[in-house]
């Protein structure tokens, strides 16, 4: 059964939802926000992609799975199950939705009792719930990717220690990194690998500036670390330190290879788009067969 919900007008300045959506190519801003409508008043739906879809996007020639999981990956919605049964819940519901008090009580499981109880062995990584806590890795004894042996046992200072894969560096990013649902430290290190020492420093360094833009920002879900360092987002974040003309010289190349890919400029991370007014992109840089593309991008970013 659908319901009325509230939408906000911050909600169409989703830079994080847009961002998907250009990404994937799916339509993720309007399901998610129909999403709503079918949620109960505890923000949890049962995961049925073809009904869903049949309430929400009747018209639009659209894989709806594709679409549940894509929200799923990023954080926007959390998927559980329950007694072969699979179901849904929005994290963020009860900062954004008021309810009705003549609305019926939710009969469908609690997420949190679910999760509690649930080992997370189905992934190689550890689960992390909506309130921020982490549960525990794998099967007892399965060796994780790092070398560490996942599970629990009854006394953690006893369990036998294994050398790490991960470097120094990269562990110490990744603590400092805030966590987010499904989130992958082996993708996250092999973009790690990728970047030289100078852009791993500005990587880790840019963390705090990115931590205290979501504190301002509750209502945006956290990036996963493999797209903060794969999409090279924390540029953005690192704005604020202090960096010298070369490497910001260097910079550009990477920058505009990436918007021509994906035919998206930000401009939140690097300003105006070439042909705006204080753009810093150096000119001998862009090419003539960019031509007017420049300026569809920069609507859409």
């Amino acid at each position: 059964m659908s319901r009325i919900r509230t939408i906000k007008p911050e909600f169409f300045k989703h830079e994080e939802l847009f961002d998907a959506e250009v990404e994937t190519g799916l339509p993720l801003r309007l399901s998610f926000a129909g999403l709503w409508t079918q949620c109960d008043r505890e923000g949890r739906f049962v995961w049925r992609p073809r009904q869903l879809k049949a309430d929400i996007l009747p018209y639009d020639d659209v894989d709806f799975s594709r679409v549940l999981d894509a929200l799923a990956t990023r954080g926007f919605i959390v998927k559980y199950a329950s007694a072969d049964r699979s179901f849904g819940y929005v994290p963020s519901w009860n900062r954004h939705q008021v309810i009705n008090n003549r609305e019926s009580a939710s009969s469908l499981p609690n997420p949190i009792d679910i999760i509690a109880k649930t080992d997370a062995s189905a992934t190689r990584h550890p689960r992390v719930r909506h309130d921020g806590k982490v549960e525990g890795k794998g099967k007892e004894g399965k060796e994780e990717p790092n070398g560490s042996l996942s599970g629990t046992s009854p006394d953690p200072a006893q369990r036998p220690k294994a050398k790490s894969n991960y470097s120094e560096a990269f562990e110490a990013f990744w603590l400092a990194y805030p966590r987010s649902p499904n989130m992958s430290k082996v993708k996250a290190f092999d973009g790690w690998k990728k970047l030289t020492e100078p852009e791993r420093k500005a990587c880790h360094d840019a963390v705090s500036a990115y931590r205290s833009f979501l504190a301002s920002k509750p209502d945006h879900p956290t990036m996963h670390a493999a797209t903060f360092i794969n999409e090279r987002r924390f540029e953005g974040f690192a704005a604020g330190i202090a960096t010298t003309a070369a490497d910001e010289d260097a910079q550009w190349p990477k920058r505009l290879a990436y918007a021509r890919s994906n035919k998206t400029w930000s401009t939140s991370m690097w300003g105006p788009g070439p042909g705006q007014r204080g753009c810093r992109v150096p000119t001998d840089l862009l090419n003539e067969s960019d031509g007017d593309g420049w300026r569809e991008w920069e609507q859409a970013a």
